[in-house]
This record gives C-alpha cells, sequence and structure tokens, in this order.
C-alpha cells in the first residue's frame, strides 16, 4: 500500500496530499502493533513490568521521580505513569500497546503529513526499520522519540518554553531524549554543500578515535539498553550489518549534498529538519564503533530522514523526482529482504512468529 500510494504521490498532477492515504496505513499500522502478542524485543519484560511491578508503584514514587527526587522507581516516570493510568481501568497488556501505538504513530504521522511534501513516501521511508524496531520493540524510546519529533513543531515556531516541556515528557519516557535538546539551536546555525561536506568527513575521521568515551560517564547513565537483554538480538545483527548501516548513511548524506540548493529554494523550513539529519550522520560516524549509541542514541535525529528524502525529492525535476524515486523504491523493497533476514527473526515479525490479538487464538 505504502509503495503503491508513493507512486500516486510522485507521478500524480494533483500535487495536493490525500489525508485519506496516510491515515489509511496509519491505523493498519497501529492495528498491527496495537494488538500485537509477544512480539518485539522488548515484549516479554515489559508485560510482566505491567501486571506485576507498576501497580504497585504509589503516585507519590511517581511525583518524586517527576522532580528529580530520590525514587526507588527503576523506570522512567511518564513510562511508570502511563502504564499505571492504563492498568487503573483494567485493561490487558494489549491496552498499552494499542495506547502506546495510538501515540507513537498518530504523532509522527501528523509531523510527516504537516511537514513533508509526500507524506506516504515519508512513512515508506521510515516503516524499515524504525516501525519495527523502536515502535513495535523498544516502546520506551519510541515513545520519547515520538515526542522529540512532534517538538519540531515548536522549533518552527520558536517557542522555546513548549519545546523545552516536549523534552521534558520525552525525557519522561526515556532519558536518552535529551540528546535531542540542542536542536532547538543547531537548526538555525547556516550550512551549504561543503560546509555540510565537510562536517560529515570530518565525523568520518573521528570515527576510530572513539572520541564519544569523554563523555562515557554521561552516555552511560542514558541506560540506552533499556531493561531487558532483548536489545541484544538486534545490536548482534546491526553489528555485522554496519557496512549496511554505513551505505544508508552515505547515500543520505550524498542527496543532502547534491541537491541542498533545490531543496531550500523550495520547501519553507527545509533547512531546520536538514539541520538535525546532518546532526544525526555526523553523530552516527562519530558513535560508528559502538553499535548501541550509532543506533539508538542518535535515532531520534535519524528519525527525520525520511522527512527530508522526501522533500529532497519534491524539489527536484520530473525526471530526476522520478528516478530517485523509484530507486529508494526498490531500495525499500532490498531493506525488506535485510531486515526479514536479521531482525525479522530475532523481533518474532515473520509469518510463522507473528500473532495479534485480533485475530490469533
Amino acid at each position: 500500500m505504502l509503495i503503491l500510494f508513493s507512486f500516486f504521490e510522485v507521478y500524480g498532477k494533483d500535487e495536493r496530499k490525500k489525508p485519506f492515504a496516510i491515515w489509511l496505513i496509519g491505523i493498519w499500522m497501529i492495528i498491527v502493533i496495537g494488538f500485537r502478542g509477544n512480539v518485539g524485543a522488548d515484549y516479554p519484560v515489559y508485560r510482566s513490568f505491567y501486571s506485576l511491578y507498576f501497580p504497585t508503584v504509589e503516585y507519590s514514587q511517581i511525583f518524586d521521580r517527576m522532580l528529580f527526587r530520590k525514587s526507588s522507581i527503576d523506570i522512567e516516570w511518564m513510562y511508570v505513569l502511563l502504564n499505571k493510568a492504563v492498568f487503573t481501568f483494567g485493561g490487558p497488556f494489549q491496552s498499552f500497546t494499542f495506547v502506546s501505538a495510538l501515540i507513537t504513530i498518530g504523532l509522527k504521522l501528523r509531523v510527516f503529513y504537516q511537514n513533508s511534501a509526500f507524506p506516504v513516501f515519508t512513512v515508506l521511508l521510515f516503516f524499515i526499520p524504525g516501525f519495527f524496531i523502536a515502535d513495535s520493540g523498544h516502546m520506551r524510546q519510541a515513545l520519547g522519540m515520538t515526542v522529540c519529533i512532534f517538538s519540531y513543531q515548536f522549533i518552527k515556531e520558536r517557542k522555546v518554553w513548549w519545546f523545552l516541556l516536549c523534552l521534558y515528557v520525552a525525557y519522561g519516557f526515556h532519558k536518552s531524549a535529551i540528546i535531542f535538546l540542542p536542536a532547538y539551536w543547531l537548526v538555525t546555525v547556516p550550512l551549504n554543500s561543503g560546509r555540510i561536506f565537510y562536517a560529515i568527513i570530518i565525523s568520518v575521521i573521528l570515527s576510530p578515535f572513539h572520541v564519544y568515551n569523554l563523555f562515557s560517564s554521561f552516555l552511560d547513565g542514558l541506560n540506552l539498553q533499556d531493561v531487558s537483554n532483548g536489545y541484544n538480538g538486534y545490536i548482534g545483527y546491526e553489528d555485522k550489518a554496519s557496512s549496511f548501516m554505513d551505505g544508508t548513511m552515505i547515500l543520505n548524506s550524498f542527496l543532502l549534498i547534491a541537491y541542498d540548493k533545490a531543496a531550500c529554494k523550495k520547501i519553507l523550513y527545509y533547512e531546520y529538519m536538514r539541520n538535525i539529519v546532518i546532526v544525526g550522520i555526523c553523530l552516527y560516524f562519530i558513535f560508528r564503533d559502538n553499535p548501541v549509541f550509532s543506533t539508538r542514541l542518535v535515532g531520534v535525529y535519524i528519525g527525520f530522514i525520511p522527512l527530508v528524502v522526501a522533500n529532497i525529492l519534491a524539489s527536484l525535476d520530473l525526471n530526476i523526482k522520478r528516478f530517485w524515486h523509484l530507486f529508494y523504491v526498490l531500495f525499500m523493497i532490498f531493506y525488506y529482504f535485510v531486515f526479514a533476514r536479521y531482525q525479522g527473526n530475532a523481533g518474532r515479525f515473520t509469518p510463522e512468529t507473528y500473532r495479534n490479538f485480533l485475530w490469533n487464538n
């Protein structure tokens, strides 16, 4: 459906956005992960926490954690509060996964629809691997990242207090959200193709020196590996496929450099989203030798790549636009098989292992 509707966007003569298409796809995505059963790296441990640990947590403990006071709660306060609120209504764990899916998918699709010239194509680029690894697996970080992406609206409007409120809520879901704090100011840094090129090259050169070790105490404190060992299966595959990730980053870097002027002229606020992505690419190469930091720590910045790539394509001449659209469609089909071979098995997303409460006994 994503591929089909993306062709309508790119090849259609009517340039108006089709809300029906993106929300139809959004509803299906919410159902697929909202009512999943034992699917995703962290599903088992979060399910046990939902019924055994969170009900025993007192609201006073959540309030203490919320105000950064000493608390016995080991998990971020906003995630605990959301679990406890859903549990109070007596719903099973799939009630919480459904609410989580409503938030993460609903807010991201809203941002994509408002800020992308080709919103369905943007969702296609986001679909693999973000939808499966984050929204279907690491729900805490997915919720935090989604609130950070939602805060882009206030970055554009230069409403710093609303942006900081979003960051506070995102931090309440997952501590790694704090890495997005500089984005509000970084988006205004003037860049061009040359500066982008040199920034990425310098980051690649810094990669073998592990400069991130200078901040190891801070980075380790972000608890990036969550509360389970489920992520280790993903990390093993990501580590093996690091050259594949390098290739995708180099490809996206090429588009950013080659078509910067065209996109800046035609896409409103393109410079803001572009700067966010450049920070993500640079951090990815700096953290490259650490598969945890290079994938999850910079995930919120890299999460803007689908938005930027779609808008770059929208700014190009017709034939070049269609070439790159077809290229990315073929690339996503290829990525599907790569994902199914590695993370798909680890996360139980395959036809043999996937379960949904709506149609499985």
